[in-house]
């Protein structure tokens, strides 16, 4: 049995969408204001250094826009917990039973362990995936989209927390197939 689910930024991708509207808008401004003034050598300089810093900003906006958007999904199975996440957003970590020392339900936003810093990943709104620091400066691994998951210290030191809209349910799965939820 292998029981999944998927956190995504959703409503909020239009977000990565800003720079290739930017980039497309630097692009206009620099094809208008060439045809106003053709005659100068300098307006031409101009106008290709403008063309190539809108293309460029276009480019990185849709390759972010593509990179960031993929969803992180969390599949658990029999001994094992498995996060997966674009590369450049956090990538994706693996975590077996025999790596957790304790795992309980708590609230990343007003617990005991609360998220600190973002180092790789996303935060938007009640969505938080990546790595992160705790402020207990751990490292931790989130894949949640709600604030009361469940935190599963590992033997190494670091968390693992994830969580989705239904904490009780998530915390019996993993309880039932992983390690114990206290």
């Amino acid at each position: 049995m292998v029981y999944s689910f998927v956190i995504s930024a959703g409503s909020t991708n239009f977000i990565l969408a800003l720079p290739i509207a930017i980039g497309i808008i630097v692009i206009l401004l620099g094809v208008f204001s060439k045809k106003k003034n053709e005659n100068t050598r300098g307006i031409k300089n101009t106008f290709y250094t403008t063309i190539l810093v809108g293309s460029a900003v276009v480019i990185i906006g849709i390759v972010l826009f593509f990179l960031l958007t993929i969803p992180y999904t969390v599949k658990i199975g029999n001994g094992y917990i498995y996060v997966s996440g674009s590369s450049i957003d956090g990538g994706s970590v693996n975590v077996t039973s025999n790596e957790i020392e304790s795992a309980y339900i708590g609230n990343i936003e007003t617990g005991n362990l609360t998220l600190s810093v973002r180092t790789d990943g996303t935060s938007i709104g009640n969505i938080n995936a990546g790595s992160f620091l705790l402020s207990n400066n751990d490292k931790a691994y989130v894949a949640s989209e709600n604030s009361t998951d469940v935190i599963m210290k590992l033997k190494d030191g670091s968390y693992l927390i994830v969580g989705n809209n239904d904490t009780d349910a998530l915390s019996a799965i993993i309880s039932k197939y992983v390690y114990n939820v206290s």
